[in-house]
């Protein structure tokens, strides 16, 4: 998706450049580097292309205001001359295109007095709305423009207000009093290429941010995968540590099993052989009686009379 965006980012900016001179296009491609090497702040010394400060109320307006803003479109919105200035100096040394610039502080809109009339409205009040910051630029481009209900209505108002005045369809009659009008090519739009752009761009971005996301969470899980897997190696390090320590436990108890076995068969002879002993004992203690009896037998029969009475 990241990939069909970027190409249709890619094509929308073509189209959008092939809308515009040459020149202008160049020195477009030029202005991002341009305004970060000379360090400018977007939104307070740059602001960008008129059409980018501006959105159509409606979509039926596409045409009038487009026609009512012609090339001024590409131009250059900046809040001082100082820094058209720098700008316009690397363009020139460094052979980058040539733009127009809307130094806010130098544009001069003189106040304007719309007609009462239901039949047309100031262009710039009906069909757009902008930051006030950028105001004096939008009232340079706009400001002289009424949209009209009609060509006839067109014609009228342009000359007694002295004020262009364009059609929905994007017939343009001028305060001069030239008319111009006739088929318009939607395919050559500089505001169509300008909003299929910035779509595809919103597009873009919103693809990256998700990709960007998608990336995190994927880090983010690698990373968990990584702490439980290093917790699983630790544990089977554990297991395999405390099933030495149990086979070692397990050896022991087996050698201490049959110690206690070969002890138990001691303890069973002894056991076994204590009756004999006793018997034997016994034995031994009449045979001593017996030669006690018989060697005092033959003492007395050895001895005399006053010995024996002694």
């Amino acid at each position: 998706k990241v990939t069909e965006a970027k190409e249709a980012s890619r094509r929308a900016l073509h189209d959008m450049k092939r809308s515009m001179p040459f020149a202008t296009a160049t020195g477009l491609d030029a202005l991002k580097h341009i305004v970060v090497a000379e360090k400018l702040t977007v939104g307070v010394q740059y602001f960008g292309l008129v059409v980018e400060n501006f959105d159509l109320t409606d979509q039926k307006y596409q045409t009038a205001v487009e026609v009512a803003a012609q090339n001024s479109l590409f131009h250059i919105i900046v809040d001082t001359d100082d820094t058209a200035a720098r700008i316009m100096k690397r363009l020139e040394k460094e052979k980058l295109g040539r733009v127009t610039f809307l130094p806010l502080n130098q544009l001069k809109v003189d106040s304007v007095r719309y007609p009462e009339s239901t039949d047309v409205a100031p262009l710039m009040e009906q069909c757009i709305t902008f930051d006030p910051v950028v105001r004096r630029a939008m009232e340079h481009v706009f400001a002289r423009k009424l949209l009209a209900r009609s060509v006839d209505v067109a014609a009228t108002w342009s000359t007694r207000s002295h004020l262009d005045a364009i059609t929905l369809d994007g017939d343009l009659c001028s305060r001069k009093g030239a008319l111009t009008g006739g088929f318009v090519d939607q395919e050559k739009s500089k505001l169509r290429a300008h909003y299929a752009l910035k779509t595809a761009e919103e597009g873009l971005k919103e693809l990256e941010k998700e990709h960007k996301e998608m990336k995190e969470k994927s880090t983010a899980v690698d990373q968990q995968v990584s702490n439980i897997m290093g917790e699983v190696q630790r544990l089977e390090a554990k297991h395999a540590n405390l099933d030495h320590m149990m086979s070692r436990t397990e050896d022991e108890v087996s050698k201490l099993e049959k110690a206690i076995e070969r002890h138990n068969k001691q303890v069973k002879q002894i056991e076994d052989d204590v009756p004999n002993t006793e018997t034997q004992v016994t034995s031994f203690d009449g045979q001593i009686a017996r030669l006690r009896e018989e060697m005092g037998t033959e003492l007395t029969s050895t001895l005399s009379d006053d010995e024996q009475a002694l």
